[in-house]
């Protein structure tokens, strides 16, 4: 029976490794996107309000935004889940819309460039969305493992933006919609007499508010820098969860164990997010940094639950991410973009612990630093852009998986996690 508690506690976290640790998967939007999200001190476009309110102020034109889509491949592995030497392998293909903006200009044209002092905009995006559906089995030992999951939040707010000469300020209100489904089925089997069988699902809804202000300076004709402030979400949300575990033993009648709690809890947990940024740009170049700060935020939920292991605990450490980014803009109409970027895991490292002791990353059930790159071309016209491009970024770290290769059943021991996301964008936009 220590065993079936020991599988029965691993089993309940979130099991599809949705990002409760990391920020950004993938980078969002277009000239953003292809400059590996430096876009603090720039943030112009309808998907601008994301990393900096205050650039909104300076966009030139109104615009429509009609989309980004993102084509991904999500790939990596976790060591020894099946058994010593037996890895789960996962590869899969996501695709889904990632922004739609407005943004509406108005105002008295008292600008240095001569455009409307004032901006409007109203934007749907996606900065956060993963599907896993796999399974694998270790041959001869019988050992099967079924893990499918898909997570995303919707963001969806309005930003207001006033120019003062060569300084923007602006002001974004979001409401936020995050929603994950979770699967995990689990054999261990050494023949048809001696099986241990766990099916594991988590539905979670969160519904929840972000505000945020910036800020964006023109030093000089060349020089642009940025700072921006994103609120801690505030909400609500609920879980639910399914579990059944079956064992046999040669000789002993099957045992059933399930359990069904509803009506449980899930709080927002994005932190506190500050950016600031630095730009330099002409007719030709563009060269951007950022460097983004998340701060620690703990959140629990049904504490009063712990003894069935329905409570949960997300912790979120200080974390600090940089971006760099360049653009060249190759015969006046296309823009060339290259970028780097960092996303480490606010979540502290799994560690080896024993059920009933203290876990120090309780419900965060990875925590894998990625690196990534950025690439894209375009087009621009007098009133539309077109730009296509890849974003890779590569993950390692520790996951707090059942794991059959343990023979000690009294403890858990992370596995090693590694994950590889490259992702095709294709965004469009028309100013008018």
């Amino acid at each position: 029976m220590k065993r079936i508690a020991l599988l029965v506690t691993l089993a309940l976290p979130a099991v599809a490794h949705a990002d409760d640790s990391n920020f950004r998967p993938y980078i969002l939007g277009g000239q953003a996107a292809g400059m590996g999200g430096a876009y603090t001190a720039l943030a112009d476009d309808g998907t601008g309000a994301y990393y900096n309110p205050g650039g909104l102020a300076f966009s030139t034109h109104s615009s429509l935004s009609l989309s980004a889509s993102v084509y991904g491949l999500i790939t990596g592995s976790e060591a020894n889940v099946l058994g010593q030497g037996h890895d789960f392998n996962f590869s899969d293909i996501n695709t889904f819309p990632v922004s739609t903006a407005i943004v509406r200009k108005f105002g008295a044209r008292d600008t240095p460039d001569g455009s409307q002092n004032t901006s409007l905009g109203f934007a749907v995006f996606v900065p956060d969305a993963i599907q896993i559906d796999d399974r694998d089995h270790a041959g001869s030992m019988q050992n099967a493992f079924f893990l499918s999951g898909i997570s995303q939040t919707v963001w969806a707010g309005a930003t207001y933006s006033r120019r003062i000469g060569n300084l923007g300020i602006g002001v974004s209100a979001f409401g936020l919609l995050g929603s994950e489904i979770e699967f995990l089925d689990l054999t261990e089997a050494s023949n048809a007499s001696n099986y241990l069988t766990i099916t594991s699902r988590i539905d979670k809804s969160v519904k929840g508010a972000v505000l945020a202000a910036g800020i964006r300076y023109d030093a000089s004709d060349n020089l642009r820098l940025g700072l921006s402030v994103y609120s801690p979400e505030v909400g609500w949300g609920s879980r639910r969860i399914f579990t059944r575990v079956t064992t046999a033993s040669d000789g002993m009648t099957p045992q059933i164990f399930e359990q069904t709690d509803d009506n449980l809890s899930s709080s927002p947990n994005l932190p506190i997010r500050i950016q600031g940024g630095v730009a330099w740009t002409d007719k030709v170049w563009t060269f951007a940094a950022d460097a983004i700060f998340l701060g620690r935020r703990v959140v629990t939920d049904n504490l009063d639950m712990a003894a069935q292991g329905d409570d949960q605990t997300i912790i979120r450490n200080n974390v600090l991410d940089g971006s760099v980014g360049m653009e060249y803009m190759a015969g006046g109409s296309v823009p060339i973009r290259f970028g780097l970027f960092t996303d480490f895991a606010q979540a502290p490292e799994p560690v080896f612990h024993t059920p009933g002791m203290a876990d120090p990353n309780p419900s965060n059930d990875a925590h894998v630093d990625r690196y990534g790159g950025t690439l894209s071309v375009g087009f621009r016209t007098e009133h539309t852009e077109t730009d296509v491009g890849l974003i890779i970024s590569y993950g390692s770290g520790k996951a707090d998986d059942p794991n059959l290769a343990s023979d000690d059943p009294t403890t858990a021991e992370p596995t090693i996690a590694t994950q590889l996301y490259s992702y095709i964008f294709i965004t469009s936009s028309y100013a008018f």
